[in-house]
């Protein structure tokens, strides 16, 4: 059979030992709350950008920069651009910056406290195209100005990184317009006029194409066919140029092959119809993209929003004191489990370890005493003792008392 448990009982177990509990849960409180001070403080700082879509798409510029148009690319874009910028050399400008770092250090402690401040960032996202960056430092101020210095370090990455990217393609389609004249000036109405443009990679290829209208001619008239002398003065020209920008044959004959160069023949091709409808198309996609570059240099901050501006931090990250009291609760709480236990428990009933070391040593249990006062004892009132498992009555008689004694 179990025996049945009271609260009774354990309340009566609880009052029982309330000291030794009262002492237990009050230091437990007192140690956690007191260590929550002397603990050294560490205090955060965030802040939340969200990149809008239109950051990675531009219907002027979609043939010539591609865009991102899945939420999943737009997302790894984003996770890789932020981690650029927080590379090896920018912790090091914080470091030194905002005296992070301890002074006169080697490499290894270099990188120990820059793999340190390292840590100390938290960068993940949040949803969509909105990420945040966290900072953890133990001086509130220091935490605030670091946190302000990457968003702005991080908005202006942004920022450049668009417009590098169109005007990169600007560039590409400006050396392509400029190919595109040089040739129109030697074959087209304008042959005779001077050449609108003198880059060297648009000289070399046309002395290549030269070279191969003198082979051509040569082959079926002599050296001195007017056509064949006007080419090669047209090639000593052109050759005169590039001695002047220090373009010698052989690095010409490197030039030949560069990603430029494959373009060219298409440029200079004797089909004027097909170099009016390739110029014409360059020259739309160049008004397209100066047009696109005008409006993201203005906009392009818009299209990235702050949605959570960084804050000075007023209270501590860790530790806070609720915390550690209720920690301080709950170790006070095992603490005085432990005491019930071993007291009520692991210690045993007086009388079954009485019963057992009897046994042990062959002799008899008879029981315990009861404790009677000496005020029952003189008097002739019915004592009532009780056990666990009978009740015993007994009558006081002073007068069977005194015949015994006699």
């Amino acid at each position: 059979m179990h025996e049945k448990v009271y609260i009774r009982d354990f309340l009566n177990m609880l009052k029982k030992h309330s000291k030794p509990l009262a002492i237990i849960m009050g230091g437990s409180l007192l140690f956690l709350i007191q260590l929550s001070f002397i603990l050294p403080k560490s205090y955060k700082s965030e802040f939340s950008l969200n990149i809008y879509s239109k950051y990675f798409n531009n219907a002027l510029i979609a043939e010539l920069v591609p865009g991102i148009n899945t939420s999943a690319e737009m997302t790894q874009t984003i996770d890789s651009m932020v981690k650029e910028v927080m590379n090896d050399d920018f912790i090091d400008e914080i470091g030194n910056k905002f005296q992070i770092y301890s002074k006169n250090m080697d490499l290894v402690q270099l990188s120990t406290e820059r793999k340190l401040l390292r840590e100390q960032f938290e960068i993940f996202n949040v949803g969509g195209n909105s990420f945040q960056v966290g900072f953890i430092y133990g001086d509130p101020v220091k935490t605030f100005e670091v946190t302000k210095f990457v968003l702005d370090r991080v908005r202006n990455h942004f920022i450049n990184t668009r417009i590098d990217t169109i005007e990169i393609a600007q560039q590409t389609i400006q050396k392509k317009l400029e190919s595109a004249n040089v040739n129109s000036k030697f074959t087209g109405e304008g042959a005779g006029n001077n050449i609108v443009s003198k880059n060297p990679t648009v000289l070399l290829a046309e002395i290549n194409k030269i070279d191969q209208e003198i082979g051509s001619l040569k082959l079926q008239f002599n050296a001195n066919h007017p056509s064949i002398i006007k080419l090669e003065q047209r090639k000593k020209t052109i050759e005169s140029w590039l001695s002047e920008m220090n373009v010698g044959k052989d690095e010409s004959k490197d030039s030949r092959v560069s990603q430029d160069e494959k373009f060219a023949p298409l440029l200079m091709s004797s089909d004027k119809e097909t170099s009016k409808n390739i110029t014409a198309k360059l020259y739309t996609n160049f008004n397209n993209i100066n047009i696109a570059l005008d409006i993201e240099r203005k906009s392009v901050a818009s299209y990235i929003g702050l949605t959570v501006a960084p804050q000075l931090p007023t209270s501590a990250l860790f530790p806070k004191k609720r915390l550690f009291a209720s920690l301080g609760f709950i170790v006070g709480m095992i603490f005085c489990f432990i005491y019930v236990f071993y007291k009520e428990v692991m210690r045993g009933d007086p009388v079954v370890n009485a019963e057992f070391s009897a046994k042990e040593n062959g002799t008899k249990y008879f029981g315990v005493m009861p404790k009677v006062k000496e005020d029952d004892l003189m008097s002739s009132k019915v004592l009532l003792l009780e056990d666990n498992s009978k009740s015993y009555a007994l009558e006081y008689n002073p007068q069977v008392d005194s015949n015994s004694k006699s």
